[in-house]
């Protein structure tokens, strides 16, 4: 059972939740349409929460895969060169408008494409499942290539489906002129890419293929996967490696365990296994060290004439393992004549810390009209606000989970 008690601190009423812990399992899209990631409700980070010490590179962040809540950052919001983890972008455009089994018959676009490949020749044809597997295993460039041309007819056109497809899940503003990577002026933030990442994580076509260890390729045969973590990290489910000298060596990384699953973004690592030591290091912080509550809450207000009710729906909060997170209800000298936000919190009595808010519902329940004409009504009304007041205290939160 959910704990729940009501407090009433400096004119609100502070609703503490020993929120049940959850399973977050990861979301499926349910169309061919991109999958949008849900925005989090928690925007605040308190300085005392677990970090490591500055991590040697240039930018990080881990978020809760479920919610995108930030849980640690470095210049998360700085943009740069990002190299081939932009591929995971390329893939999510491809496939939004490809099926698996459409052939490509690759042409010159792959002749002379720098940097890892798989050997792709004009004339080649494979399908769109294969090369999406030497895109994302084998970072092959030639494979954006010739993916890129397949799907928009050249690489300009393709590119600007891919700004499009960012602006749609929330990565506004991108400048893209490579579906490979190997343009370095084309940058991206570590947010960035965490949010391209969950939208990949959720997209149920794509998601296989982020955590392949291994791929067969027509001419190859198998070879194994470029990202050393999903064989080094227990629970790895992705995502992407990168490298160009101006990029230093990235990673987008996630794991899940215990049905939680977050997201760690590396950009500019030193040499191997850099990337994937900080990556391991920060996805052991958001798995052991953090948990997922869900807290929702209805308060309902007797007031002349019917009652208030004010009612959060569930959201999702992610907090420090063992820490207390409630919601916070503002209660005014007045009934509110619209829906109010609830603030989200993180401790107790006046040391509660604010992680965010959320905005609630506000429905009125109106009594039976007096019998004997307007003038019940009349004297509910005038006596409304000293109901009203007289009942904060006694407010009750009549419904948690």
């Amino acid at each position: 059972m959910t704990a729940r008690t009501v407090r009433r601190r400096s004119g609100r009423i502070r609703v503490l939740v020993a929120a049940t812990v959850l399973a977050v399992l990861p979301a499926t899209a349910a169309s061919a349409e991109l999958p949008e990631p849900s925005d989090p409700v928690v925007t605040e980070r308190p300085n005392d929460w677990p970090q490591p010490a500055e991590l040697d590179v240039e930018a990080v962040v881990l978020v809760e895969g479920s919610s995108g809540q930030v849980l640690l950052e470095q210049r998360s919001e700085q943009r740069r060169p990002v190299a081939s983890t932009i591929k995971v972008l390329t893939a999510l455009s491809v496939l939004e408008r490809t099926e698996l089994d459409d052939e490509v018959t690759a042409g010159d676009e792959v002749l002379d494409v720098p940097g890892s490949g798989v050997d792709l020749q004009p004339g080649d044809t494979w399908t769109v499942e294969e090369l999406v597997d030497a895109l994302i295993s084998r970072s092959g460039n030639e494979a954006a290539e010739a993916l890129a041309v397949h799907v928009a007819g050249d690489v300009d056109g393709f590119t600007d489906l891919m700004e499009q497809d960012a602006a749609s899940i929330g990565v506004d503003e991108l400048e893209l002129s490579s579906p490979s990577g190997l343009d370095d002026t084309q940058q991206l933030s570590a947010q960035d890419l965490a949010t391209i990442a969950r939208a990949a994580l959720i997209d149920d076509r794509l998601r296989p293929f982020l955590g392949r260890t291994s791929v067969t390729l027509p001419g190859i045969g198998s070879v194994p996967t470029r990202n050393e973590l999903l064989d080094r990290y227990d629970g790895a489910t992705g995502v992407k490696t990168g490298f160009t000298s101006a990029a230093g060596n990235s990673l987008v990384a996630s794991a899940e365990r215990d049905g939680r699953e977050v997201v760690a973004v590396v950009l500019g690592a030193g040499d191997d296994p850099a990337r994937f030591d900080v990556a391991g290091e920060l996805l052991d912080l958001g798995l052991d060290d953090f948990n997922t509550h869900e807290l929702s809450g209805q308060l309902r207000l007797a007031v002349g004439g019917g009652s208030v009710r004010l009612e959060v729906d569930p959201v999702e909060v992610t907090a420090p393992a063992g820490r207390e997170v409630g919601l916070d209800w503002p209660v005014a000298p007045r009934p509110p004549d619209e829906a109010p936000s609830v603030a989200i919190t993180e401790g107790s009595g006046d040391d509660a810390a604010p992680l965010g808010a959320v905005p609630a519902t506000l429905e009125r329940d109106v009594a039976e009209p007096d019998p004997e004409g307007a003038g019940g009504d009349a004297l509910g009304r005038a006596v409304v606000d000293g109901v009203y007041a007289g009942l904060r205290a006694a407010a009750v939160a009549d419904r948690l989970s």
